[in-house]
């Protein structure tokens, strides 16, 4: 009591106080069922929902006077209306291009498209810019590029432009090609060890199998992304 005396806290405030909880919590379950892209890749249908769920939760969570209803049932009913929205979309594609858009091509093959660019309202600066996001800073490099409908841009490079891939320089990925490091001069690097999962009695275990029993006598040891283990054993000169 002489808490809330000393904040000039009355009943009023503390029911406002659960009301805001337990909208946000409403909004927080109602994006969780609208979909991760909601989150992550905002389409204009996805973006309106946000916009909608912001409205409908802010006013109620500040107003006392409205009825906690009005609060609560604009939540369901647009959770409601987009999850039936976005099984429709699944079923048709032409009703997914209505509501989410259609993928622009603003280049290809090195070239421009200037109708698309008009029709997207892109400059070319700001082509630019989104190409240097993408680490492209030629135009002239670029086989495709698609403006997708969350606005974000796609681009494929021309063969002779894309990054050296391991099988283009003859490494099988089957042997792995990110090594991690489980011991190094007979330390055990135990972040990396946590980070692959594995615990000290496997890693002590997988050393007998090799027929090393002390720690010391281990240079380097390293796990690859398939589970195959590299050992280099200490120089008998330096130990």
């Amino acid at each position: 009591m002489k808490i809330t005396k000393f904040l000039h806290l009355h009943m009023s405030d503390l029911w406002l106080v659960l009301r805001s909880i337990v909208l946000y919590a409403l909004s927080l379950v109602a994006i969780r069922l609208v979909g991760k892209r909601t989150i992550g890749q905002l389409s204009p249908f996805d973006l309106l929902v946000i916009v909608i769920l912001g409205a409908a939760v802010a006013i109620p969570m500040e107003d006392e006077k409205l009825p906690f209803t009005h609060g609560l049932i604009p939540i369901v009913m647009v959770t409601l209306i987009s999850w039936i929205i976005s099984k429709i979309v699944l079923r048709s594609r032409r009703i997914e291009n209505i509501l989410q858009g259609k993928p622009s091509v603003l280049i290809e093959n090195g070239e421009v498209v200037v109708k698309n660019m008009k029709q997207e309202r892109i400059s070319m600066t700001d082509l630019a810019v989104m190409l240097r996001e993408k680490n492209v800073n030629n135009i002239q490099d670029v086989q495709e590029a698609v403006l997708e409908p969350n606005g974000i841009l796609s681009v494929i490079l021309k063969p002779e432009c894309q990054p050296l891939r391991p099988k283009d320089v003859g490494i099988s990925t089957d042997e792995g090609v990110h090594p991690t490091v489980l011991v190094m001069d007979g330390e055990v690097v135990y972040d990396n060890l946590d980070r692959v999962r594995l615990g000290l009695p496997q890693l002590v275990r997988e050393l007998a199998d090799q027929g090393i029993y002390r720690l010391e006598s281990v240079k380097a040891m390293t796990l690859d992304e398939t589970g195959k283990a590299s050992i280099q054993r200490q120089d008998r000169s330096e130990s």
